[in-house]
């Protein structure tokens, strides 16, 4: 609700007419931990901060966000449903680091309502790490493990009372709690006994490197039975699967393992009368052993000492069960993190061959599959990512239909592979997979050609979103830093922008070649030929690369790739390389017909480094650029008046042309007036300070210095008139100041009370289309520090304002955390796409999450 200190702004709220917004995109990086990631039956559900996002592969979209948890979520499983007549097209759990796991519930039968939370569940009292299921019959158990070392078994029933209503999956009671000791559970795996219904065996696997084995009778507690030792470091991944009915070995189980060790391991689960696998599989690769009396070579003692020696066991009534490693898998050079097993693409059968997924912090994804001859177990196929600048991968997974594997990397983006369609055993090919930050987002500004949003995180890079072929995607990384960014500013009429992170320096970057002509081709035009700009006397260059260790992005031209080609090197730097990925030289820079992959975006869309800008006595903390691009102000952390100056910089030369000192703290957000006549800062310090144009060797000087607000001031915005200014304040008030009546002593011309802090404020940047000559109408956002966003339509006329509230983000559309920027977009020229004709923003947070939301009516 508004207050207005001038008229009644609830009588003009009473009449205003609600405005429609939609949201067009969301981007955000998955969390880097292992079981982040898991496809079900149509999407794909991922952990990002403390949001479960629910994600199409196939469009390449995220369609929805879920607010729950209130720390980092770190697993996330989709639960069966309770069969076809339950009307519910869905089911998650996730576990977080706030010690609760959520149950996530959606209904077939309302489409538009959103994911709502059917149930809490808290037992846990340190952070949830892991989670798994079994379905025994209507009884659907839910296993949780987490940094307390404890497992815990939930049960819920799933009978016919609970179908299409909203009591499904909301009765939750918890079974049984199992202690580990000091042993901490990193994964879980469950499966029934084939035969035996409902006696179910539960695998856990952590940090004593070995995989515990417990037992369940129908309806009973689960007790440790054995242990399963060989990893010689912690277990991160367990999956259980059955063979297939070709395997004439039935009532088996088999469980594949992955470990920190470098290796995964395969463990079979048979009755004792069966007879064992051949031994020759204990070693993916290994010659046959001889008889049990061949004692020739150390070699067959050993194998005869494994052979023969006892085995872990268990027993139900129905007889004694043996556990033994089946096949040892080597072939990976890193930490594997996560296995799975292709899923049954018949009705509860498999009725495709055995095949095992694994992945690796060495950028590789292996499919592994036992030899229908032989039986061993080889590594027929590998996916991943070659590059100096590429990390591994996390958690990988299966598409239903076994067409597709989809991973997730140390930056946060998701990796997808495809079989060609109609070729399947033939490879696999990389398709588009969204991305997005891993970090918070701390600033934003439209720039480029007004298409493009510029977006710089804690993650350390600068990204660059647009519509590709009317789909909102990344389309470059102009810088992946060594330190935290802070800020960013787009020259307007350059293709130059300048960054701030946690250093003493302003960095700019100009726009390649490259992507110039990505740009083009996204938005359905021809490649441009090269053109020279204002502050380069050369053509750009085509595109950039970071040595080693190093901060600054170096020029690439179109004749060192040349040089490098002649003299017979592989891509830039480093030549020929023999060494395999781990030593590949960067990419050279190229521009991409449709939305790039991660590969290309992480070496080759970088932008090179024209200039450094020094003065500044301690971290960057904001920027911003006038709006003729003819100045830059600067401000960084800082705790007296002499570190808090403003410093402005020459665009033509980036030279220094002084300093402003208005402040005794923090700087924490600078903006130029439309007409560029004026330049607004305000800071920790709970004061704005004013500063007009000039004819100086300083353009601007201190005209008023208000003090705004009893708290810390978060933001400040610009009507596009210039006539009048806005400011965000921690102590949950956003206030409009005129301009024409402005003193030092100067009151509020009208107060927005929100109950909360406010911490991101911005004007749309045109005037509404309902202004009438005499009266102005603004459209300001707000974004405030539990995450929502709010429009207002703010009127004014001669100095009196009336404001209200036309539109707040409902849950399914708001951030989780302290909104840091919003900017506004009034659509442009350039795009071929009508619909961003229309006003559009975009809201970045510290939940890694960027939003971009369309006015429709």
């Amino acid at each position: 609700m508004s207050f207005n200190n001038v008229a009644n702004a609830d009588a003009h709220a009473a009449v205003a007419k609600s405005m429609k917004i939609a949201q067009e995109h969301v981007s955000a990086g998955c969390n880097r931990v292992v079981g982040a990631l898991d496809w079900g039956d149509l999407l794909v559900a991922y952990a990002a901060h403390n949001l479960v996002c629910l994600y199409d592969a196939e469009a390449a979209k995220v369609v929805a966000t879920m607010i729950g948890h209130t720390d980092r979520v770190n697993c996330v499983q989709w639960l069966p449903t309770s069969g076809a007549d339950a009307g519910m097209s869905g089911v998650i759990a996730s576990g977080a680091a706030d010690n609760h796991i959520i149950i996530w519930l959606s209904h077939a039968d309302k489409p538009n309502r959103p994911w709502s939370i059917a149930a809490k569940l808290q037992g846990h009292s340190g952070a949830a790490i892991a989670l798994a299921h079994a379905l025994v019959g209507d009884t659907l158990l839910l296993f949780s493990s987490a940094e307390d070392t404890q497992v815990l078994v939930w049960e819920c029933s799933l009978g016919p009372q609970h179908e299409r209503t909203d009591s499904a999956y909301s009765q939750w009671t918890l079974r049984q709690k199992l202690d580990t000791g000091n042993g901490l559970q990193h994964c879980l795996a469950v499966a029934e006994i084939p035969g035996q219904e409902g006696w179910l065996l539960l695998a856990m696997g952590g940090v004593d490197c070995s995989i515990r084995l417990a037992l369940a009778p129908p309806e009973g507690n689960f007790l440790p039975v054995c242990s399963l030792s060989g990893h010689a470091d912690w277990v991160r991944s367990l999956a259980f699967t059955q063979p297939p009915p070709a395997d004439t070995q039935q009532g088996h189980l088999l469980l594949a393992s992955a470990s920190q060790d470098k290796y995964l391991r395969v463990w079979r689960i048979q009755p004792q009368s069966a007879p064992q696998s051949a031994p020759q599989s204990t070693h993916a690769g290994a010659p046959s052993t001889s008889g049990p009396n061949s004692t020739s070579s150390n070699g067959n003692l050993a194998n005869d000492i494994a052979r023969y020696a006892p085995k872990p066991q268990f027993s139900t009534p129905q007889g004694q069960y043996t556990a033994f490693l089946e096949a040892l898998l080597v072939g990976h050079e890193d930490w594997v993190h996560s296995v799975q097993w292709q899923r049954s693409l018949g009705q509860g059968l498999q009725v495709q061959p055995l095949c095992l997924l694994s992945t690796s912090m060495d950028r590789t994804m292996m499919l592994w599959r036992p030899d229908p001859l032989t039986g061993l177990w080889m590594s027929e196929e590998s996916v991943g990512d070659a590059g100096a600048n590429n990390l591994g991968y996390f958690t990988g997974c299966f598409s239903p239909q076994g067409t597709s594997i989809l991973a997730h990397g140390f930056t946060g983006a998701l990796h997808l592979w495809k079989r060609p369609e109609g070729q399947w055993g033939t490879g696999w090919e990389p398709g588009h997979a969204l991305g997005g930050h891993y970090g918070a987002v701390v600033d934003m500004c439209w720039g480029v050609d007004g298409s493009c949003l510029l977006t710089a995180s804690t993650d350390q890079t600068c990204r660059i979103t647009a519509q590709i072929q009317g789909q909102w995607s990344e389309l470059a990384r102009p810088q992946v830093h060594g330190h935290d960014m802070s800020c960013l500013a787009f020259i307007p009429a350059s293709s130059c922008y300048v960054s701030g992170a946690e250093e003493k320096v302003l960095r700019v970057f100009q726009a390649p070649q490259a992507f110039t002509q990505t740009l083009a081709m996204a938005h359905g035009h021809p490649p441009p030929p090269q053109a020279s700009t204002p502050h380069t006397s050369q053509s750009p260059a085509l595109g950039a690369a970071v040595a080693a260790l190093g901060l600054s992005n170096k020029a690439v031209y179109a004749e060192d790739l040349q040089d490098s080609n002649d003299s017979g090197a592989s891509g830039m730097e480093g030549g020929h390389y023999t060494d395999g990925p781990d030593l590949a030289p960067n990419a050279a820079p190229a521009a991409v017909a449709g939305p790039p992959l991660e590969e290309h975006l992480a070496q080759s869309s970088l932008w090179p480094e024209i200039a450094k800008l020094y003065g500044h006595g301690a971290e960057l903390f904001c920027v911003a650029a006038s709006p003729s691009s003819d100045l830059l102000a600067s401000a960084c952390k800082a705790q007296t008046s002499s570190t808090a100056a403003i410093w402005l910089w020459d665009t033509t030369t980036w030279a220094a042309l002084g300093s402003l000192i208005a402040h005794s703290l923090t700087v924490t957000q600078l903006q130029f007036s439309p007409d560029g006549q004026w330049l607004l800062s305000v800071s920790r310090d709970r004061t704005v300070a004013v500063f007009q144009r000039g004819t100086g060797s300083v353009p601007f000087s201190l005209q008023h210095r208000l003090k705004a607000h009893a708290r810390i001031i978060w933001g400040v915005a610009w009507s596009p008139d210039s006539a009048v200014f806005a400011t965000a304040s921690r102590d949950g008030s956003a206030r409009l100041w005129s301009c024409s009546k402005l003193t030092d002593n100067a009151k509020p011309s009208a107060t927005i009370a929100l109950g909360q802090p406010v911490t991101a404020i911005a004007f749309e940047a045109r005037h509404s289309p309902e202004s009438k000559q005499g009266s102005h109408q603004y459209r300001l956002a707000l974004g405030l520090e539990l995450g929502t966003v709010s429009v207002y339509t703010v009127s004014r006329e001669d100095d009196k304002f009336l404001t209200s509230c036309q539109w707040e983000s409902s849950a399914d559309c708001s951030h989780c955390a302290p909104v840091r920027r919003i900017c506004w977009h009034s659509g442009h020229s350039d795009c071929q796409d009508t619909r961003q004709k229309q006003a559009c923003f975009a809201t970045c947070a510290d939940d890694h999450c960027i939003r971009i939301f369309q006015i429709t009516s």
